[in-house]
């Protein structure tokens, strides 16, 4: 005859959960110190979703059998499963002490400490728990996970392919041995590659984080929000609650706009955005910034802190208590500067945290979704596919979408070619995009242009290490002496901004162009040779040219990109030409000046909250035409 735990753990694998509840329940009734109850209570309560009944059960269960593993690794896994993650880890860490060779245990404590963010720790559970069990595909998995997230892309790379000869089929596997290989120049099989990460797509499949890598990728628009869409959804529900009205006398019927980023520190998106924020008419404006990430205590921190009528550090808060904050403040108009970046928290926005909800600067691309109204952007940048695939309305703007400021510092001491390593007599051609934009295709046409271009050098930047020497070794392969490519290292961000100014001409990336570096190098007086595609992120450096007064640096096709390139390097007086009126331009084109693009900005707001007052539905707002209707900022 089977006992109730018998019959109970039968119920238990035939899915009857209640039915097995019921007979354990009645078990523990009758003998109150049977860890084996509390057990198998714990594992029901845990596939029926009750995770904290789960954890109180099976704590019982630790205490009654203080010497058996299963109860305390159990109680970790039932506090991971209710997100309680400080508890997991301590709960985890007293199993892992007392049982060490249990690799089960080494993985859930490898996933509470990723879970609270101590990724090199949890990197070192995983390793272990690997030893212990060398076929284990999750644990593979999760190390590849917190590999990538310390940026060690050699690691990833590898882990990658121990994870493919255990699972061919595994997503992690695949996208990550792809995200990594990108910072690392490792183009082996680059199309094969992509290939599978298109078909894995199209079947639905992601990661978190390769959204944005996606863009670099690819110049596909509508690939892109479809990637961005599966993305969003890994974050939870797209429910898309209605924030409640705004009580229009509560701040003297100023429109409230919140910007809301995790990069308020030294990052590229607070250098673009803090002239921006300083600017703001604060006769009908009240500004506020909504902090999710850390306080690196830089100065261009406090610059931005102090920009803002008022600023929330809600790095610490759950999303509940940041929607709660800013609806209780009556937000009008609440901007993502993320999008799918590192650190990025959209279920603020998928659960409406305000009226109107805008996304602009962070990711050059659609949100793929209808949590976002609308979608800053420009004319030239629209003109691609943007129109065509963006779920938002769009903004355009006048001039360039990308906010610019005209205060960039520059060392009283300007270095020379010399002291960057770089001949003083060659062509110098640039590219300080972040590495991880260059693929093999754009890199076969510079080594073109080198060997086309006698005498001629190609500065770069990278960390070093592996990127650096598969760089040199492409070059090699493509029959460019190694020595013609010169590296530059990490400086402070002044002296970076004069270094843009010793190269002749900048080459721009495909598909991902430069943004932040291209105006960088604009700024410094220097060209940019860009390619523009169909796709957003292609199309940043060209409407930066556009505005500034040099078009003619726009290409669209390899081929011509090429042949200006190399004309651009025989040819001294046309380069000189090109130098001299970027200079004027930085002075007198709109790219730089930071005021006349916050009063246009300041009109899409105002546009935005009257339609929003009024029970308007969103639609694309024109700003040239609103300048000509000469339409009052607080018109709402």
């Amino acid at each position: 005859m089977k006992t109730r735990l018998q019959a109970a753990i039968e119920l238990l694998h035939a899915g009857r959960l209640a039915e097995a509840r019921t007979k354990l329940l009645k078990e523990l009734r009758l003998t109150p110190a049977s860890d084996a109850a509390l057990q198998l209570l714990g594992a029901v309560a845990s596939e029926m979703g009750r995770h904290d009944e789960a954890v109180g059960y099976l704590r019982q269960a630790s205490h009654l059998a203080p010497s058996s593993p299963g109860p305390r690794l159990n109680l970790g896994a039932a506090l991971l499963a209710a997100r309680r993650f400080a508890e997991a880890a301590d709960a985890l860490k007293h199993a892992v002490t007392r049982w060490p060779d249990i690799a089960e245990g080494r993985l859930s404590y490898g996933n509470a400490l990723l879970a609270l963010g101590n990724r090199e720790q949890a990197a070192q559970e995983y390793r272990a728990a690997l030893a212990l069990n060398p076929a284990q595909v999750r644990t593979c998995a999760n190390l590849a996970l917190a590999l990538y997230a310390v940026k060690d892309d050699a690691a990833t790379s590898q882990i990658c392919e121990r994870l493919l000869r255990l699972d061919p089929n595994s997503v992690v596997g695949q996208f990550l041995r792809t995200m990594s290989r990108q910072s690392l120049c490792h183009w082996e099989a680059y199309e094969p590659r992509l290939a599978k990460l298109a078909e894995l797509i199209e079947r639905g499949e992601t990661m978190l984080g390769f959204a944005f890598t996606s863009l670099q990728l690819w110049d596909d628009a509508r690939l892109h929000r479809r990637c961005a869409a599966l993305e969003i959804g890994l974050h939870g529900s797209r429910a898309k609650a209605p924030a409640p009205a705004r009580l229009r006398a509560r701040h003297n019927d100023r429109i409230r706009v919140a910007y809301v980023s995790a990069d308020f520190r030294k990052h590229p998106v607070t250098l673009l955005m803090t002239g921006l924020i300083e600017h703001h008419d604060r006769d009908q404006f009240d500004i506020v910034g909504i902090s999710l990430g850390e306080d690196d205590t830089s100065a261009e921190r406090q610059r931005v802190m102090t920009a803002f009528d008022k600023f929330l550090d809600v790095r610490e808060q759950p999303i509940d208590a940041i929607i709660a904050a800013m609806r209780d403040m009556e937000v009008d108009i609440a901007v993502d500067l993320m999008g799918l970046t590192e650190r990025c928290r959209p279920a603020i926005f998928l659960q409406r945290a305000a009226p109107v909800q805008v996304s602009y600067i962070g990711f050059p691309g659609t949100s793929g979704i209808d949590a976002f109204d609308y979608l800053i952007a420009d004319a030239f940048v629209a003109d691609g596919d943007l129109r065509r695939t963006a779920t938002e309305k769009l903004v355009i703007m006048p001039d360039c979408y990308q906010c610019n400021y005209g205060t960039r510092a520059l060392p009283a001491d300007r270095p020379t070619r010399a002291s960057c390593g770089l001949p003083e007599d060659a062509f110098v051609f640039c590219s300080f995009n972040n590495i991880q934009k260059l693929t093999p295709h754009v890199f076969d046409l510079w080594m073109r242009i080198l060997r086309e271009a006698e005498g001629s050098v190609l500065w770069l930047f990278t960390s070093g290490g592996a990127a650096e020497r598969n760089l040199l070794c492409e070059a090699e392969r493509r029959g460019v002496d190694p020595k013609r490519l010169i590296f530059a290292d990490h400086v402070d961000h002044s002296l970076y901004m004069a270094r843009n100014g010793l190269a002749d001409l900048h080459l721009d990336t495909f598909p991902y162009g430069g943004h932040t570096t291209a105006s960088d190098a604009l700024w410094a007086g220097r060209p940019v040779l860009t390619r523009a595609g169909r796709s957003f992120a292609s199309r940043v450096c060209g409407s930066l040219l556009t505005t500034i007064g040099v078009p003619e640096l726009i290409t669209t096709t390899a081929e011509d990109y090429e042949a200006l390139a190399i004309r651009l390097a025989r040819d001294r007086p046309l380069i000189t030409g090109l130098k001299r009126r970027i200079e004027e331009g930085r002075s007198h084109s709109p790219l730089f000046d930071t005021r006349r693009f916050c009063r246009n900005l300041e009109r899409a707001y105002a546009r935005m909250v009257e339609r929003s007052r009024a029970g308007q539905p969103p639609e694309e707002i024109d700003v040239g035409s609103l300048l000509a209707g000469a339409a009052p900022v607080n018109s709402a």
